[in-house]
This record gives structure tokens, C-alpha cells and sequence, in this order.
């Protein structure tokens, strides 16, 4: 097996692409530094003329609140996703795989609603369209809150990475408002492992994916707190607003299907956050 990951640059992408080498050879497509040159934003054809038995579209623009960010988000995120069903196809794929987010489930009246949102849900629509017309067989991957031990994932989770950092400096754990909020947050190599399994199983459809389990913060700071082996200190601040939750996530059958259940709990996401730390003291 054959396959193509758009995104060389993206975090998921290549940890996609490596758990994708067991099952053949995989070939990286992006802007820069990729073995195919790909630009979801350009109107440019792909000169591309490998074969590949499957294509996943690992990168996004998550957009911002300027104009400018809205055009972006939308231009890359939902025609990017056309241009990238048609790479697929011009290589002769019989399957796609898109990396979508929890966010697509979105609606404008939910707290967190962006552009991002907006986009996603355009962009698997389009794939949808696009796959279903050409006859390619389709899997969309909604994606939970992603992290790692290394700590790529830092700019799109700062709120965990920033518990970490008190925990392991023995300080208090501020959380604003009073709402011990709930949120779902899905280790990187247990999504690679998904993807794999995916694309080895040929499974198609549509699919949430996130960490059975949904703790609260102050269970996540207490995990914590437990990892790096200090006394739990957390506070609520209730005079500042709250943080919502995020709206359940089931994941369905999607780890009946793959014969995969993520197996990294929120606390040994930080035992292994604090092995990394220490092997780079």
C-alpha cells in the first residue's frame, strides 16, 4: 500500500505518515520541503504523477478574526479540500482520508464557533460531494483535542500544556470561573494508530474520534499534579467567567472498526510529557 499525506509541515501529518510506513511507502505532499510540491490555497494544478492507493489531507488554516483570516480559513480549508479529493483522484486513489475536528459539530450559537468551524463542516462537505462523484470511497475523522509528549502541540492547547508547567513547578493551578469544565483530550500517537488502522482496514464513513474518557479539569490537573509528583494546589477563580464545556463526544463504533481503542489516559500523557522534560535536562 501506497500513500500520500498532505502536510508535511503539520504535527498529525507526520506522525500520520509514520504510522502509515508499516503498511507500504509513504510520500509527504506540501509548500515547503515536500517530496510533492501541493499548495491547498493555489488555483495551480499539481504536477503530480505518482501513483497512490490512498491520500489523507492532514493540514488547516485555523483561521483567526480579521477578514483576512476568514478568506484564508475558507480558501484552504474548504477548496483546499476539493484540490486535494482532485490530487487524490489525478493519482489514482481509491481512497481518501480527512482529517476533520471536533469543531465541524459547531454551530453559531456554541461558544467556541469560528471560522474554523465553519470551514471544517464546508470542507467535509466538499469532500463528500467531490468523493461521492468521482467514486472514491470516503473517510472523515473528526478530531478530538490533540497532544503530545514532546510538546509540538503547544500552540493549539495551551490551556493543558499550561497546567503541566504549574504541576511540574509545584504552583497553584488557576482555573477561571466555577464551572469545573469537562474536555477530551486525544494523545497524538493514538491518532496516528487510528489512521493507520483506517486506511489498513479500508473503513469509510464518518467518525469522532477523541479518548474515551472526558475528565474535568481538576481531574486533569490533579493527573498532573500525580505525574510530576507534587502536591495537588488547584483553584477556582470564581469571579472571573467560566469555562464552558465542550458539547459530548462519541465516538461511536469507529474503535470497534478498527480493532483500536487509544490507550493514553490524560495522566500517562503527562508521565510521558515529564519523561521528555528530563531527557532534555
Amino acid at each position: 500500500m501506497k500513500s500520500l499525506v498532505i502536510g508535511n509541515t503539520s504535527v498529525i501529518g507526520k506522525a500520520v505518515a509514520l504510522a502509515l510506513s508499516r503498511l507500504g511507502e509513504v510520500k509527504l505532499a506540501g509548500r515547503r520541503e515536500a517530496d510533492i510540491p501541493f499548495d491547498l490555497s493555489s488555483h495551480e494544478p499539481c504536477a503530480c504523477y505518482e501513483r497512490f492507493d490512498i491520500v489523507v489531507l492532514a493540514a488547516a488554516d485555523f483561521g483567526g478574526r480579521q477578514p483576512d483570516d476568514l478568506v484564508r480559513a475558507e480558501l484552504v480549508n474548504s477548496v483546499g479540500t476539493l484540490r486535494a479529493c482532485r490530487l487524490a483522484e489525478q493519482c489514482g486513489a481509491r481512497h481518501f482520508i480527512l482529517l476533520s475536528s471536533r469543531s465541524a459539530c459547531d454551530r453559531p450559537t456554541d461558544p467556541y464557533f469560528s471560522i474554523y468551524s465553519l470551514s471544517k463542516r464546508h470542507a467535509e462537505e466538499a469532500a463528500s460531494l467531490y468523493c461521492q462523484e468521482r467514486g472514491m470511497a470516503l473517510t472523515i475523522l473528526r478530531i478530538s483535542q490533540v497532544y503530545d509528549g514532546g510538546e509540538q502541540c503547544r500552540p493549539h492547547q495551551p490551556l493543558l500544556y499550561a497546567i503541566a508547567d504549574k504541576a511540574q513547578a509545584g504552583q497553584t493551578v488557576e482555573l477561571y470561573g466555577s464551572n469545573d469544565a469537562r474536555r477530551n483530550y486525544l494523545h497524538l500517537s493514538d491518532l496516528a494508530e487510528v489512521c493507520a488502522r483506517l486506511a489498513g482496514r479500508s473503513v469509510t464513513g464518518l467518525y469522532n474520534c477523541g479518548h474515551p474518557q472526558t475528565p474535568r479539569l481538576s481531574e486533569i490537573a490533579r493527573a498532573a499534579f500525580e505525574a510530576f509528583g507534587k502536591p495537588l494546589d488547584v483553584r477556582f477563580l470564581a469571579e472571573k467567567n467560566d469555562i464552558p464545556d465542550l458539547p459530548p463526544f462519541d465516538c461511536g463504533d469507529l474503535y470497534e472498526q478498527t480493532g483500536f481503542t487509544p490507550r493514553i489516559d490524560i495522566r500517562r500523557g503527562f508521565e510521558l510529557m515529564k519523561a521528555h522534560r528530563e531527557s532534555l535536562s
